[in-house]
This record gives structure tokens, sequence and C-alpha cells, in this order.
């Protein structure tokens, strides 16, 4: 955990803004629990702890508390609840903490009261956005979409950048961790502690941050984007694993 002296110094304060694509170059820093500070055109990105380190050798304490973040404008945030007991989401500064209640019900809390064992965050004060075409409709059509239009929009791809997706989405198909029980955590159980839901037809925000360079850190080691979502009333959130995105959505992504 930090102190808010502490968390403000290594946030604001010397660390280095990205400068090359190598995945070892910030996996030091993160596994010492000090957020990596990455400068982009209309943005600032922040990350702590990582995925890989979590899911396979069980580092599941939190890494930062979220109340630290509670005073930021524009944030956007997504990770795991420590102890891996549900799913952290933030979109403009309005948090989701999703768990598994009681009968299997999505559960959400909208606070800050929560840590983290990793978590990717960005404070992106403006937005610029671009109609999804009819072809983009799943999750890896997406992920092949948001570089493609950052870069028509001047941003820099081979960066890490924040999108969202805004719109009525056809299928979300998501899960939430729900660990029960202190016993040691590996991958396979990692596997057995997602819940899975479905919503269909529903109006959603999506809040994802792409990454060629950091799989196993804030996205999974097959992916270059990790996506989570929230709705409008703020009921449903969670780790979005397969999408069918609606036919009037808009992809958003920094103003620079």
């Amino acid at each position: 955990m930090f102190s808010r002296r502490g968390f403000l110094k290594a946030t604001f304060g010397t660390c280095a803004a990205y400068e090359g694509s190598s995945l070892a170059s910030h996996a030091g820093p993160a596994r010492a629990r000090e957020p990596v500070r990455m400068q982009g055109a209309g943005y600032e990105l922040y990350f702590i702890g990582a995925q890989r380190e979590t899911v396979m050798n069980g580092k599941l304490a939190a890494a930062i508390d979220l109340r630290e973040l509670a005073a930021a404008r524009h944030l956007y945030a997504i990770g795991p609840i420590e102890q891996l007991r549900g799913e952290v989401t933030i979109i403009d500064s309005r948090p989701s903490l999703s768990r598994v209640g009681r009968g299997g019900a999505v559960q959400v809390t909208e606070s800050f009261e929560a840590g983290a064992p990793f978590l990717v965050w960005a404070q992106v004060p403006q937005w610029q956005s671009v109609a999804v075409p009819s072809q983009v409709r799943s999750f890896p059509e997406l992920e092949a979409f948001v570089p493609r239009s950052a870069a028509a929009l001047g941003l820099d791809a081979r960066r890490p950048i924040p999108f969202l997706v805004r719109g009525r989405q056809g299928l979300i198909d998501f899960h939430i961790l729900n660990r029960i029980g202190d016993e040691p955590h590996d991958a396979q159980k990692h596997r057995a502690i997602q819940v899975s839901f479905e919503l269909h037809r529903a109006e959603a925000t999506i809040v994802g941050f792409y990454s060629p360079a950091h799989r196993g850190i804030f996205t999974s080691m097959d992916a270059t984007i990790h996506l989570h979502f929230q709705t409008p009333d703020n009921t449903s959130s969670g780790h979005i694993q397969t999408l069918e995105i609606g036919p009037d959505a808009v992809l958003s992504l920094p103003q620079g």
C-alpha cells in the first residue's frame, strides 16, 4: 500500500516516460511495487504489479490502495480486487467494484474501498471518436482496429493507449473473479475462480488498454488489449472475455 505522499511522488515525480518496446524493461519497477508512468499524447498512463505475477505466482495482496486514486479527475482503470475476490473498473472517475454476490448474482459497489494486486490506469481529459465499422464486431477485430485507428488519428500505436467503446453491445461475455479461501494460487486455480456471465443487447461503456509490449503485465499473454465494462446504472461490470460489438458503437481515443 502507498501513503498518499509516497504515491504522488512516485507517479508525478521522476518516473521516466515510455521509450522502448521491451516487456522486460518495465517488469522490474512493477514488481518493486512502484507505479510506472508513461506520457502519451493527451493522456498519462500508469501501471503497477503484473498480471502474470498474480496469476502464475500467486501475488494476490494489494499493490495499490484504490483510495489513493479517488480524487483523480478523468480517471480510467481496470484490474482485479486484491485476493482475486472481484474486479475493478473505473470510468471517468466512477468506480465499479464487481463481486459475485449471494445466489451467484453480479454485485457492484460504487466505491474506492479496495486494493488491487495489479492495475493499469490513465487520466484522459478529452477524447476523439470514430465510428466502429460493420466489419469490426469481435474481440480480435477490435484488437486490430484500435492501433489502426490510433495511428490514423496521429497517436503512436507503439505506446500503450487507453480507449473506450460506447454504445449498445450485442453481447458481452464477461467474468468476475471469485476466489474463496486462502489456498495458494496458480494458473489452474485461476481458471476455476472465473465466474462467467452474459449481457445481451446492453448499453455499456467498455474501457480498454492496448499495448503491444505489455503482455503478462496489464494484458494477457495472448492479447494486446484488456477490456472491462460498466453499464450506465452501474449495476453490472467485469472483465470481458468475448464480445459482439453493436452496430452503432463508437471508439474513443485520447485527444492528442
